[in-house]
Parts: C-alpha cells; structure tokens; sequence
C-alpha cells in the first residue's frame, strides 16, 4: 500500500487549481485514498472521475486498476443522480465481471460535485456483508463535500494585483493543510466514541470552509468575524482538549465596526500552529477588540514558544511569512492597501515567552450605523 502520507501530503494534492475539476489528477486521488484508508479502518478506498478509476487502495481487485472505466452499475447509479449509495451486500455492487474475485462485501459511495453537477466519487468498501459502520459513511460523505469545496475553489480565477486579489488569496490560503485533515481526523476519532459530538465538527467544518468562499467584499463587522474565529478556534479544541486555554473579549460598542474580512482568523490561527502547539504542556490565547480614540485595536496574545529577533525582521518582507499562515506580510499589505499609514501591525515575542500581535487601524461603522 507504499509509503505513509501525511496530512500535510493529501492536503496538497488536492489543492486549488486552476480548470474544471483539474485538480483531482491520479497521482492526487491516489495521495488522498492511501491516507482515507490509513485512517478510515476499511478495506479499501476508491476514487473516481465521472468516467474512469482514478485510486484504488486496499483489498486487491485485479480489475479495480487506475486508468480503467468505472466498473460497477452503483458507482454509474451515483454519478448519474448524485445521492449517496449504501450497499449491504457484494451483488448489490453490480460488478459486471463474472465471478470477480475481489473480497469486498458493502460500500458506501458519496458523490463529488462541482457547482451542483457531479464530477466524480469517493468510495468506502467493507469485507463484511451488512451495513457499513456510521463512522465510515460519515467520513465517505465528509471527504466528498471536503473535496468538492476545494473543487470548488479551483474554479476561482486568481488575480495578480493585491487590491484585486487580496480577498481571493486570504480564503484560499485558509483551507490549511494541517488545520483541514488534522480536523477532519479529529472527526474519524471522536465519531467512535461520541458520533453527535462528530457530526457537529463536521457540520462547522463545512460551514468554516463555506465561509471562506462565501462573502463578499472587503470588510466584514466585527462581531461576524470574531464568531469566525471562534468557530475556528471550536475546531481546533476539538483537537487540543484543555491544552489551550481561550479568551475572546470584545468591548462594547465594537460590535458593528468594520474590519477587513479575514484579517484577525489568520493571526489566531498562527498563534495556534506555530505559538501554541509546539509548545509543551499548557498554553493560554487571549483574542481582544477594542476602540482607542479613532482607532481600532485588535490583538492577539499568547503564551507560546515565541519568535526569534531575527525571524521577526524577517516577516514583513514579501513571500517572508508564508509559513506563518497567511504570511505576516500579506495581511500588513492588505491593511497598508485599505487604510495607507493609519493601518499598522506589530508583534512583539521572546523566544519561549510568547508573541504579542497588535493590529491597528480607523474605527469605521457602516454607513447605515
């Protein structure tokens, strides 16, 4: 079944790009079925194109081979109406060979879609006859809306120019790697022991990527993005438990001021991933809003492993921060794009001690307030 693949893998193979459905190559659904079926506890994972096996991992199937037409009457059947197909026993499969010698005994099939038309499958079989474990259907139906989301986002065409762009670049940059499967696996664990609990995650999975693909224009008040962090911030608490404590505050009146969409989530999730999570034992984030005079004051504060000097002079250069998220720099370009001088961010850390990131910028109400 070859190499491990890490999260990290599969959420690059099925990254955004460019063209109808062009990002779900062989290679690509090859990386993402070997990692379903390291985590799924299934015996075998299959992905399809509209036409044609593009992976198959697990229980051999001599004729379950990539680059081969779709095979079975089921699979057809889903991408025909696009509903979810549960099959409890291997003749339901209408596998058209003869005495096909493959072992697999029930499946669960789930529609990939793009705008509404069905471009492919996710497949999940089972050796058993009967039907397949919750938590297998619900992570065959995760992984096709999480795909089909990120099908989505490939149809977006990307623009050169900063103002032009800036909002596309901010969503797209957010569909993470690690945030995205380390949640989605988080999902697979609890779905065994708490399977509401599961569905839920789920459930504000779909609606955080929604998100990022669903507003528009350049700012958004502030109480709607910081019910966006704290939705984030639900996610990955599944993940860490009690190891990261959390307070958001905003001050009372700061509610419908306006910020730049997607311009504190990406701070908080830098602090999560590379602040907080490296760090040993427990951590604290604090997330605050504030009005100072004419400005607005957002911060971002934790107790975690801190930056060095000098990787802190090194993050607003361009391309510098790429690691960090969205990049320090890209959201310092988005704030200097908007508001000229009058938007600014500093951080400050110490190695071990943790980072301090204060965003200033014009308070501003919408014209209706």
């Amino acid at each position: 079944m070859g190499e491990p693949v890490s999260p990290l893998d599969i959420a690059l193979a099925i990254r955004a790009a460019r063209g109808y459905w062009a990002g779900l190559t062989r290679e690509t659904a090859e990386r993402i079925a070997r990692i379903v079926l390291g985590v799924a506890h299934v015996q075998a994972v299959a992905i399809t194109d509209s036409a044609r096996i593009l992976a198959y991992e697990g229980a051999g199937c001599p004729y379950m081979r990539p680059g081969q037409p779709v095979q079975t009457k089921a699979t057809r059947q889903v991408l025909r109406t696009g509903e979810v197909a549960l099959i409890e026993r291997k003749q339901d499969l209408h596998c058209p060979i003869a005495g096909c010698p493959c072992a697999v005994q029930a499946a669960v099939i789930a529609p990939l879609k793009v705008q509404g038309e069905v471009v492919g499958t996710v497949k999940l079989y089972a050796e058993h006859p009967g039907p397949m474990p919750g938590y297998a259907t619900r992570l065959a139906i995760g992984i096709s809306e999480l795909l089909s989301l990120q099908a989505e986002l490939s149809e977006v065409e990307r623009q050169k120019e900063l103002l032009a762009q800036a909002r596309l670049e901010a969503l797209q940059a957010q569909i993470r790697p690690h945030f995205l499967f380390n949640t989605l696996n988080t999902v697979i664990a609890t779905s065994r022991f708490d399977p509401d609990l599961a569905r839920e995650l789920l459930t504000e999975l779909a609606a955080f990527l929604r998100h990022t693909i669903s507003y528009r224009g350049e700012k958004i008040r502030a109480v709607e993005e910081l019910a966006f962090v704290h939705q984030y911030l639900r996610l990955e608490q599944a993940r860490f438990g009690d190891r990261i404590a959390v307070r958001l505050q905003m001050e009372q009146g700061v509610e419908t001021a306006l910020i730049p969409v997607l311009a504190l989530q990406p701070l908080v999730e830098n602090a999560i991933v590379h602040g907080l999570a490296p760090k040993d034992g427990h951590g604290q984030l604090l997330v605050s809003l504030r009005r100072r005079g004419v400005e607005l004051q957002m911060a971002v504060v934790d107790d975690g492993v801190g930056i060095t000097r000098a990787r802190l002079r090194r993050l607003f250069l361009p391309h510098e921060g790429t690691g960090m998220g969205l990049g320090i720099a890209n959201v310092h370009e988005r704030l200097h794009a908007l508001y000229g001088s009058r938007g600014q961010i500093r951080l400050r850390s110490r190695p071990g001690r943790g980072t301090v990131v204060l965003v200033r910028l014009p308070f501003e109400l919408p014209e209706e307030d």
